[in-house]
């Protein structure tokens, strides 16, 4: 018989391809294996499934190369964060705030790059470097790999030291060839050796700070170069199949600092670097338990917030029990977005929330937080309060955030108009009216605050704050410029409809309390304001697009296309608008908003879309509040299975781990219905955010439609409209009693 001898090279090539395929495979489930194996073993672990909730591990993100992530994953430890490089072991954490530059924040010398803050520590075998193919956001760790190393296969594990200036960092090395592999493995990183000639110390990157890395093992060798350099070599032989662990541990303090000869010196012996380098000294030797510390510590955490009278929260939140896996995975990613972004160090109160990591680790914007007013009111009524007695006593035409770390002090100045956002005063009443509703805590109302007035005297002033605002045509109220809006879009701006529409809003809940405390001529008052100027912003509205108009301070009259107007007005004129304008505006989101898997926060139609790139706020994207709020509006507008529906499709967009600031679409066919959508990076957008948490906050106040009157009144918002999922919510913390809820196609029932 005769053989050709391309088709014997070609089959034993596909032969070997197959064999590599099947061995790559199994080589993943190996290395997970070794990896995971103390996932399920945890009590933390143990609590979640008691409790009926997913676990951390069950809510990580999906493994996704590398190629497709322009905003890596992230890790939180109720004080700090960090975000993880492009290769398999560095990573950008700067605990003194502001983790990252935009150009308007760079510093000179490193214009529109990351701050990274401790010294990057790379690996490199045999003397490469290899870039991470793929990772895997998992709340409580970062997972980075590369499959593809010269035969090796490496997946490293990144954690951080609750409430502590501490990362630690594993990695895995597998030989994935059928010989035995011989190999050196190096951590090189800049520094000086400490005194023992293995610890690296680095007091040049930050002036006053000082970083220490210690290995997990002993290297077989350290090299210097020139004391500004330090490699940890280890030589390794690997049998095919098995593994290698080793890993490190990094921590810094302040110092102590001089100058000499140019350069800044920390003086390491002073007490605080000598502190400092004990105490990572320790997590590199038990750097085991420390390691799975950081795994409980979290999990612990994610357990107490859905437990009743828990040691860490004043509060809880339900559990949402349902075979509906989009809305459970929405429901508890949300709630991890907010626990992120949870800081334990600020003397506001010992819980706070920041609005997103990687700034002054003090911020916390209006805005993002004033979404969630339910589940922050649920979980942590304590620090609510406390945070509510803080934005009360502040400006509303100044300034657009909170520092945490400044207990006393406002700003009283007169301002003829608006210097901050135009959204403050509706969202400081918001968020107020949401805690008075869901606490019951109405005895709040009469306490006095630091500038000497009640809580419900500053509730009427912001109410009423409009009136002494530049006015446009017809007594529309002129709210400011972009910047005081949407800050991206020169268009949106002046007498909008989305901040007109809210004057109503805030007239009318602000008169349900002054009613309540017993003054029912302010609250008539009030009413009656909100029932002179509702016709005003109805002129806003165009008939038969389901959009509003707004007018420039030159007395322009534009179409606004934004999910702005969509969400503001139609919260607060829910009761106002017709059937035909209803399912107008409805029409207009799910024609020229929505898409498979996201929103777009402008219309494509807008007349300012060719010039609003940003994704937050443009055609490009949405701030991740907008879909949340949309799906709140599209609901009690009266299509809630339209809401529900796109509520769901949303979900994959957590295949990258928490919700953020924004999602973006991407790529050649952006501009379609089934555009591919990622977390955005672009012009500041940063990773976590407290809007992301609105997407829990939805699926209680109107999926389940608890909703709270400020008086007795009702509990839930329509429970006899028909659901179109099937769920259970329990232990709703209300009114120092727990609640359940049912809800399926009958509507809500009290269980």
């Amino acid at each position: 018989m005769k053989y050709n001898a391309q088709k014997i090279i070609f089959t034993t090539n596909l032969f070997r391809s197959i064999f590599s395929m099947v061995a790559v495979n199994l080589l993943i489930v190996i290395i997970s294996q070794k990896v995971h194996a103390q996932q399920s073993s945890s009590s933390a672990t143990m609590r979640a499934k008691t409790l009926g909730i997913p676990t951390l591990d069950e809510m990580a993100g999906e493994w996704t190369p590398f190629n497709d992530i322009v905003n890596p994953p992230s890790l939180h430890n109720g004080h700090n964060m960090l975000i993880v490089d492009r290769d398999l072991t560095s990573y950008f954490f700067s605990p003194d705030g502001w983790l990252y530059n935009l150009a308007a924040y760079a510093d000179p010398k490193e214009p529109s790059v990351w701050r990274r803050g401790y010294p990057a520590v790379k690996l490199l075998l045999d003397g490469k470097e290899y870039s991470a193919q793929d990772t895997r956001q998992g709340n409580y760790r970062v997972l980075r790999r590369n499959l593809n190393c010269n035969g090796l296969a490496v997946e490293s594990d990144t954690r951080m030291v609750n409430e502590q200036r501490g990362v630690l960092s594993q990695v895995i090395v597998t030989n994935t060839t059928n010989l035995s592999r011989n190999f050196r493995l190096t951590f090189r990183m800049p520094g000086s050796l400490q005194p023992d000639g293995v610890g690296v110390a680095n007091e040049f990157q930050r002036t006053g700070v000082i970083s220490i890395i210690r290995p997990t093992r002993k290297p077989d060798k350290v090299d210097i170069d020139a004391y500004i350099v330090a490699d940890w070599n280890w030589d390794i032989t690997l049998l095919p199949g098995e593994s290698y662990t080793v890993g490190f541990a990094a921590g810094d303090a302040p110092v102590k600092v001089g100058n000499t000869d140019g350069f800044i010196q920390g003086d390491i012996g002073n007490e605080k670097g000598s502190e400092i380098d004990v105490r990572v000294a320790d997590w590199a030797k038990r750097f085991d338990v420390i390691f799975n510390e950081c795994k409980e510590k979290w999990e612990n955490r994610w357990a107490d917030s859905f437990t009743p009278e828990n040691q860490h929260f004043s509060g809880h939140l339900p559990i949402l029990k349902t075979d509906d896996l989009a809305l459970r995975r929405n429901y508890y990613m949300s709630v991890y977005t907010l626990l992120a972004l949870e800081r334990t160090q600020f003397a506001l109160n010992p819980r706070s929330f920041v609005t997103n990591g990687e700034r002054d680790d003090a911020t916390q914007f209006y805005g993002d937080i004033a979404a969630d007013p339910t589940i922050w009111a649920l979980l942590e009524p304590a620090n609510m309060k406390a945070t509510l007695r803080r934005w009360l006593v502040q400006n509303p035409r100044n300034s657009a955030w909170l520092d945490l770390r400044q207990t006393k002090g406002y700003d009283s100045k007169k301002y003829e108009k608006i210097y901050g956002y135009a959204s403050n005063a509706c969202h400081f009443l918001w968020i107020t009216d949401a805690y008075l509703r869901i606490t019951r805590d109405t005895a709040f109302l009469d306490e006095k605050l630091e500038n000497g007035k009640t809580v419900l005297n500053c509730m009427d002033a912001l109410a009423t704050d409009w009136e002494t605002l530049p006015k446009g045509p017809f007594g529309l109220v002129d709210f400011g410029g972009n910047e005081c809006l949407l800050e991206c879009i020169p268009a949106y701006a002046h007498c909008v409809a989305s901040m007109n529409a809210q004057v109503v809003w805030m007239l009318r809940h602000t008169a349900k309390w002054q009613a309540l405390k017993g003054n029912p001529v302010r609250a008539k008052s009030l009413r009656g304001k909100a029932d002179a100027f509702l016709p005003k912003v109805m002129r806003l509205y165009k008939p038969e697009d389901g959009v509003w108009y707004s007018y420039q301070s030159d007395g322009r009259r534009l179409t606004q296309r934004h999910a702005m107007d969509y969400i503001y007005a139609g919260m607060a004129l829910e009761h106002d608008l017709n059937p035909s304008q209803k399912n107008e505006m409805n029409a207009f989101v799910k024609r020229e908003l929505f898409t498979r898997d996201w929103m777009r926060a402008m219309s494509l139609k807008d007349e300012s879309a060719e010039t609003t790139k940003r994704a937050d706020h443009g055609p490009t994207g949405s701030y991740d509040v907008w879909p949340a709020l949309t799906i709140r509006t599209m609901w009690r507008l009266g299509d809630p299975k339209a809401a529900y529906d796109f509520y769901c499709r949303t979900s994959v967009v957590t295949r990258e781990g928490s919700f953020t600031q924004a999602h973006e679409y991407y790529g050649p066919n952006s501009a379609i219905y089934a555009a591919p959508v990622r977390i955005s990076a672009e012009r500041g957008n940063m990773r976590e955010a407290l809007g992301g948490a609105s997407f829990a906050d939805v699926v209680i106040n109107t999926f389940f439609g608890f909703d709270p009157e400020s008086t007795d009144a009702g509990i839930l918002i329509d429970p006899k409209v028909p659901r179109p999922f099937k769920a259970e919510l329990l232990n709703i913390n209300f009114s120092g009693k727990d609640l359940s809820l049912q809800a399926s196609e009958k509507g809500v029932a009290i269980l």
